[in-house]
């Protein structure tokens, strides 16, 4: 039996349901294992992909088999199944994809297979919904997206189709036991997911509205002439009118609520709230892939039916498998379900674009204490000394496209934690700034890792820390064309660590991180 890590008083790694330190009237959710070690001691990596869709969506392909063989193929260990919510959809779900998806989780026993939903989130965007393995899974599933999924006509009423309904939503999920996700997907590509919505979503679910996607799918559609990620809308009506025009486009293959630094991310971290991103595939049809589909067996039997004919039009399929170019990489304790989804749910992860990098250990240090991605490190008093240290694996292999791509340089980004926003419809953190550009030619090197640390001496503000790196050397990540390679243009971005002086009082942390 393996004995637990002492708790400590200085070092919490969020996990759902433990502890609670109040911010105004937000709870800050905060971490209970104590890290006097390295915080990378113990756990396993596993990379995954929480947005795959198969045949059972209208506008999938294939069958839950062969996108769960692709993913073991692309280097996967778990994957989330998340077809399209819609016309009876939880009825075809229920008594024929189940069925389908256990038959794959015994052929692929290696793969940790999670049941999931695309949800379209009542007058706003779509959510992946993860739910933990159990007996019951598919009927909560199906029976919460019919209740709350905006294009399901299951029951008799009219559907879902409010804020009030989606809020009403993420209190279901809350209550649920075991905790399900909920993950906001591709959130500023259609302008539907207000800054004060996804306030309102994390307040009313605090242990299952984590975060969002921080790079979309579709990362194949540039290939075939179209806009990265498929962001190619603008704004429309049910938009929110605080958006500029460059939100509705990728940076870097990546959101911009992300890729902007002091932007709508950071303004929410800002608030000392556990918000954290995640990458997927969207894998719908793969872009080299130009069979034709039978759609109208999707009204008729519940999925669609590929054909012997070949489209001509080169641009109708815009995906990659999953995991060939995106991963997002889970440090969990265990190579167990439950322990993959406390992993999500607590930003024990990183995000990557075409296998720039397969292992990221970002670390905060005092004197006495660590703490992880995702964790907060609580000082006793200001004054002290903390050090970032971050150790980096470049990969060693040629990713899918045939190429070994090379780290160019890291960015290590800090914010000041201000407290609850008193403008929910704040969108902007001015304080969060890049403290350190480290080319990777003059990172120190240990073997085939990359190692560089970062001393923020006589610490006075509570404040955090994330890091984004590419193989690019530009400054800043740009707005993608329907050009751009994306095996070209690769980023990794981490989750953030917290950084806390004594019990958090909003009065008086307001002015800047340490130096």
């Amino acid at each position: 039996m393996t004995r637990e890590a002492p708790i400590s008083r200085r070092v919490f790694l969020t996990r759902a349901g433990t502890m609670t330190l109040t911010l105004g009237s937000m709870p800050l959710w905060l971490p209970r294992i104590a890290l006097a070690r390295s915080p990378y001691a113990a756990g396993v990596w596993l990379a995954g992909d929480h947005h795959i869709h198969t045949k059972y969506s209208p506008d999938g392909q294939y069958e839950i088999d062969r996108q769960i063989a692709q993913a073991a193929r692309h280097g996967l260990n778990w994957c989330v199944i998340t077809d399209h919510g819609g016309p009876r959809h939880d009825k075809v779900a229920l008594a024929q994809a189940y069925p389908e998806l256990l038959a794959a989780r015994a052929r692929h026993s290696a793969m940790h297979i999670f049941q999931g939903l695309e949800w379209n989130v009542p007058d706003a965007e779509h959510a992946s919904i993860i739910l933990p393995p159990s007996p019951e899974e598919a009927k909560l599933i199906a029976e919460f997206e019919a209740r709350y999924d905006g294009k399901n006509f299951s029951r008799p009423n009219t559907p879902a189709n409010a804020e009030a309904d989606a809020l009403a939503a993420v209190k279901y999920l809350q209550s649920l036991t075991p905790k399900p996700l909920f993950v906001v997907n591709h959130p500023a590509r259609t302008g539907r997911v207000s800054p004060m919505e996804l306030r309102a979503w994390a307040d009313a679910g605090p242990d299952v509205s984590r975060g969002f996607e921080a790079a979309p799918g579709h990362q194949a559609a540039s290939l075939v002439g179209s806009p990265r990620g498929h962001y190619d809308k603008q704004h429309a009506s049910g938009s929110w009118s605080g958006y500029p025009k460059t939100s509705y486009r990728t940076w870097g293959g990546y959101d911009w609520y992300v890729s902007q630094v002091g932007g709508l991310w950071d303004s929410l971290l800002g608030e000392g709230r556990p918000w954290y991103i995640t990458a997927n595939s969207d894998s719908h049809r793969h872009y080299t892939d130009h069979t034709v589909v039978d759609m109208a067996t999707y009204l008729t039997h519940g999925y669609v039916t590929p054909t012997k004919r070949k489209s001509e039009r080169h641009g109708d399929n815009i995906d990659f498998w999953p995991g060939e170019y995106t991963k997002t990489w889970v440090f969990a304790a265990s190579p167990d379900p439950l322990a993959i989804l406390s992993a999500l749910r607590t930003g024990s992860m990183f995000t990557v674009h075409g296998d720039l990098i397969d292992r990221l250990e970002l670390g905060v240090t005092s004197a006495d204490a660590s703490a992880p991605m995702g964790g907060t490190l609580v000082l006793d008093r200001r004054g002290e000394d903390v050090e970032v240290v971050v150790r980096i694996r470049e990969v060693s292999a040629d990713n899918f496209a045939g190429r070994r791509p090379r780290l160019d340089h890291i960015d290590l980004i800090a914010g000041d934690i201000l407290g609850p926003a008193a403008d929910r419809e704040s969108m902007t953190n001015p304080t969060t700034r890049i403290v350190e550009q480290a080319p990777a030619k003059d990172v120190k090197r240990q073997g085939e890792w990359l190692e560089l640390r970062r001393k923020f001496t006589k610490v006075e503000k509570s404040f955090y820390v994330r890091l984004r790196g590419t193989n690019r050397a530009v400054d800043a990540p740009e707005q993608d064309t329907t050009t751009v390679d994306p095996w070209d243009d690769l980023w990794f971005y981490s989750n953030p660590i917290f950084v806390h002086i004594g019990p958090f009082d909003p009065s008086r942390d307001r002015q800047g991180a340490g130096s």
